[in-house]
């Protein structure tokens, strides 16, 4: 929950909005302000409990997007980590699962008629119909709380050898992103003047070793781990640089 405020490094979505930003503030600026909608949205109906903390990460947010220098954003950002009870990041995480379900719903919606289209879903057309059929029920739930609950439990349903099928589908997208992370991550290497470059390599060897892990959820795992990494400078250092290339 350390990083709820800041985007995946190099995730399909930020991928897509960096691409627009004209520079490194700006690209940072462009997260904060839906998260800054998204924490409004929020504190309307907030639990009395959660209200001073909710309204602390609001300010520090305004305070971030104020800054021009992108370093002193990052820094505000940072001292964000550890900054909020768990209870509260449990707090916060949930109601913004409920914010976001919507968008998460047609993707899936999306996804499935997709595999659809495709000549050999034959064998499992019933399974994708009844999914298609079953995440529009769901987005025609009007509680938020009961809406995320039953999108959570979804795939849970499917029979055993659709989830196969499933995962093979996902498998390609995976090594794909893992594979645009060895090559970011090569691009940064051959750099005559890199920081972090032991810690750079070694990320880039994770993912290499993604590449050959035996399952998806081990793949994404990795995926996870190597464009998210633990160390805040080398984090902001890689997501720095790949604004620049954008």
């Amino acid at each position: 929950m350390s990083k709820f405020f800041l985007a995946a490094l190099l995730c399909v979505a930020a991928c897509a909005q960096l691409s627009f930003a004209a520079s490194i503030a700006e690209a940072i600026d462009a997260d904060l302000r839906v998260n800054l909608e998204g924490y409004n949205k929020i504190l309307a109906a907030v639990d009395e409990t959660h209200k001073a903390n909710l309204e602390k990460l609001i300010a520090q947010t305004e305070a971030a997007l104020k800054e021009a220098d992108h370093k002193q954003k990052t820094s505000i950002l940072d001292g964000l980590a550890g900054a909020f009870p768990e209870e509260f990041n449990q707090y916060l995480h949930k109601k913004l699962q409920e914010l976001n379900v919507d968008g998460e719903i047609q993707q899936s919606v999306d996804f499935y008629k997709g595999l659809l289209e495709k000549s050999e879903s034959g064998e499992f057309k019933a399974d994708i119909e009844k999914s298609i059929e079953r995440l529009n029920a769901i987005a025609q739930e009007a509680d938020a709380a009961k809406k995320v609950e039953s999108y959570l439990q979804f795939t849970q349903d499917h029979r055993a050898g659709f989830q196969e099928y499933l995962k093979k589908q996902t498998l390609p997208q995976i090594e794909t992103s893992l594979n645009g992370a060895i090559k970011f991550f090569d691009g940064l290497l051959a750099q005559a003047d890199i920081k972090h470059k032991e810690e750079i390599t070694a990320l880039k060897v994770k993912a290499e070793g993604g590449l050959t892990a035996a399952s998806l959820e081990d793949k994404q795992k990795i995926y996870f781990e190597v464009t998210n990494p633990e160390n805040k400078d080398v984090f902001n250092y890689l997501r720095e640089k790949y604004i620049e290339k954008q």
